[in-house]
This record gives structure tokens, C-alpha cells and sequence, in this order.
């Protein structure tokens, strides 16, 4: 069959529905969201279990959908054991006449698969981001929304004329290299954290043998101290101490009489200087044999 538009009607005969106006706008703009601003359709966290679906436009099937504001949206209670993926869309309904954002949830389970986006005469689903609710979360951080805006098998960007830009490769390049960075950062953290639990076990040890050494040395030195004290003792004991004494006193005494011979200006004879002994004692003058004496 033969179809043509649009022409002026005449008379009533040329009236056209709703689908063939979509039809028309569908051959040359592709499905997807619009691409400005980059935060079109943007789902991000909010508070709690919430989410908000930012503003943005979006077309499917040749049908126009505009969100004007941020759009709030509540996911369910989190399961106690188990985790499940929240799949945020926006769903164009033929019966229900109307587009929409709407949440699909996965079974929960230890490592839940996303829900599949339904695509077919009714619906036709595109997927804004995928939400991870951990088993018994209270509240979504935007660590747990991966954003599909990008990826052209789930959503992809509006482009005009018949097809949407291809962005598969550019988001698997995207989140390739995301996943690249993201094991990098966690290798040079870990090497990080690991180098610093060695320096402060170096540090430790080389505080532990400090520590030792000190006491070692104050044990050592102490024990010098007393055996040197302790030798000293010995020696010194009463009989030590008083032969010193009398050694001390036979030496005045002698420096005495020397004195008195040198420094007294002693000039006429006899004169008497009498001596224990000889020991170190040197004298100098004349000797009289008949006398038995020296005479200076």
C-alpha cells in the first residue's frame, strides 16, 4: 500500500493520526536522549533510598518526552541478605498513551542481573542507569549508579538525520579504561598502605634495638662503675690509708728541714740537721773529718 503525507485536508479527506506523525519524525531522529546538557536524564543520588532523575529530554519511536525538573524517585526497601539491580528508565506505553520514567527491579541475589528493557509493539524501554542496592542498605550513594546514557544497546544519545550516534565503542572504551583506573588506584593503594605498615615496622624494630642498646649500655656502664668502685675500695683500706698518712707526714717533715736550711739564712757553725735516713736527700759543702760534719 502506497502512503504519502502531509497534505491539506479537503473536506475531511485527509486526516492523519497520532502514529503517523511519529512515524514520519521516527525516519530521521533516532532514539535516545538529547545529548544537551550533558546532564540530560542523569540519574544521581538523592537522599535515602531516593533518587532524582535530572532534567532532560529524551525521544522514542518518534515520540517526545521532556522532563522540566528534577524528577524524585524512591526505590524499594533494600533485601536483608541478598543485593538487586534497580534499572531506571524511561518507558514509551502505546496503551497507556504516555512516556514515562519508571524503576525495574531484578530478584535479589548474591550477584543479581540487571532486568531486561522490554522493546516491542506495546513498550519500548530506554535505560538512563543501573542502581546497586546492597543487601540491607538505608540509603544510595552515587557510588551504586552506573549511568547507561552512553551505552547505544541500552540507550544512546538523540542525533539527527536517521540514526543515533553510535556510542557503544566509546562507552565500552569509557568504562574500560574507568575499570583500568579504577584496579590501578587500588594496586598503588594497597601498595601505599603495604609500604607504609613496613616503615612503621622498621621504625618499630629500629626502636626496640635503640631501646636495647641503651639499657645494655646503662647495664655496662653501671657494672664498670661498681667493679672500678670496688677496686678502689680494696685498695684503699685502713692500712693503704695509713701508710699514706705516714708517708704524707715523713715528707713535711723533711721539706720542713730543707726549708729551714735554705730559706732561715743559716750562716755560722755548728749547726745540726738531723735525718732518718739518706734516702733522696743530696748535699753539697766541705767535710770536716775531725768533726764528722759538713760544713756549707
Amino acid at each position: 500500500m502506497e502512503k504519502s503525507s502531509f497534505f491539506n485536508s479537503v473536506s475531511g479527506d485527509r486526516v492523519y493520526r497520532a502514529e503517523e506523525w511519529a512515524e514520519y519524525f521516527a525516519s530521521f531522529i533516532g532514539n535516545g536522549v538529547f545529548p544537551v546538557p550533558s546532564t540530560s536524564l542523569q540519574v544521581v543520588a538523592g537522599s535515602g533510598m531516593a533518587v532524582a532523575v535530572k532534567t532532560g529530554k529524551a525521544w522514542i519511536n518518534g515520540y517526545f518526552y521532556y522532563n522540566t525538573s528534577d524528577l524524585p524517585v524512591t526505590l524499594a526497601t533494600a533485601d536483608g541478605v541478598l543485593n538487586r539491580i534497580d534499572r531506571i528508565v524511561v518507558r514509551w506505553d502505546l496503551t497507556e498513551r504516555k512516556i514515562s520514567v519508571a524503576v525495574k527491579s531484578s530478584a535479589p541475589a548474591t550477584s543479581p542481573i540487571a532486568p531486561a528493557l522490554q522493546r516491542d509493539a506495546d513498550a519500548y524501554e530506554l535505560c538512563l542507569a543501573d542502581v546497586l542496592v546492597g543487601a540491607g542498605v538505608t540509603a544510595i550513594s552515587q557510588a551504586n549508579i552506573t549511568d547507561r546514557r552512553l551505552d547505544g544497546s541500552l540507550c544512546g544519545v538523540v542525533a539527527g538525520v536517521v540514526d543515533q550516534i553510535d556510542t557503544d565503542a566509546f562507552n565500552a572504551q569509557l568504562e574500560a579504561w574507568f575499570a583500568d583506573y579504577k584496579e590501578m588506584s587500588v594496586d598503588e593503594f594497597n601498595d601505599l598502605v603495604s609500604y607504609m605498615e613496613s616503615l612503621e615496622l622498621l621504625g618499630d624494630q629500629q626502636y626496640a634495638a635503640l631501646e636495647a642498646y641503651m639499657n645494655d649500655f646503662k647495664t655496662d656502664a653501671e657494672n664498670d662503675f661498681n667493679a672500678w668502685f670496688a677496686t678502689l675500695q680494696n685498695v684503699l683500706d685502713e692500712d693503704a690509708a695509713g701508710h699514706l698518712l705516714n708517708l704524707i707526714q715523713n715528707n713535711t717533715a723533711r721539706i720542713e728541714m730543707l726549708e729551714a736550711v735554705l730559706f732561715n739564712d743559716i750562716t755560722t757553725n755548728p749547726f745540726l740537721i738531723l735525718f732518718d735516713d739518706l734516702d733522696g736527700v743530696t748535699a753539697t759543702g766541705v767535710w770536716n773529718a775531725a768533726l764528722q760534719r759538713i760544713e756549707c
